[in-house]
């Protein structure tokens, strides 16, 4: 590495234009590092992110006087960022994120003690097991339904019957999910 380069990966550590110049130099790598994994809900932005984030623990950590590359050093320090999000990402206390699904508006369909909270254990579970209910309904049940949920009133005339036949099987359903 010539005297130059070195020069200039120092001093990116405090100049963010020069950060940012060492970084678009690297970021073909980054793209082919980081293409290999996947974490849910993360979008290229934060890849590139938390490959920034690298590139600074790689500057302030680099020291070229043996002779050695950036650029080999900075993708290893990317790859253990990489594993090291990974890891936080999978830890078991936070499985419940990982595999959440959000819902869009759970005071629609929920009672009011599970839409305020006051009972989370059991809310988790009946959202884990509302598609079972829906598995149950009949097409015609289920467009019943959503027309219900998006709150189409002049559209659930045609399906007064099948909207009637879905709240039953919703009480049954809540019934047996609470006893």
């Amino acid at each position: 590495m010539t005297p130059e380069e070195l020069a200039m990966i120092r001093q990116a550590a405090t100049d963010s234009d020069l950060f940012a110049q060492v970084f678009e130099q690297y970021k073909p790598m980054v793209l082919t590092v980081i293409k290999a994994y996947y974490i849910r809900d993360f979008a290229l932005d934060d890849w590139l992110q938390e490959a920034r984030i690298a590139m600074l623990k790689a500057i302030n950590r680099y020291d070229g006087s043996a002779g050695s590359k950036f650029g080999p050093f900075f993708r290893m320090v990317l790859l253990s960022h990489v594993h090291s999000l990974l890891r936080r990402h999978l830890a078991q206390k936070r499985s419940a994120d990982a595999t959440a699904v959000v819902m869009a508006n759970p005071g629609a369909i929920l009672p009011p003690s599970f839409a305020s909270g006051q009972r989370i254990e059991d809310n988790m579970v009946l959202r884990s097991e509302l598609a079972g209910y829906v598995a149950s309904l009949s097409p015609m049940e289920r467009r019943g339904l959503l027309v219900v949920l998006n709150d189409q009133g002049e559209g659930a005339l045609p399906y007064r019957r099948a909207i009637e036949r879905s709240k039953i099987k919703f009480t049954q359903f809540l019934s047996q999910q609470l006893n």
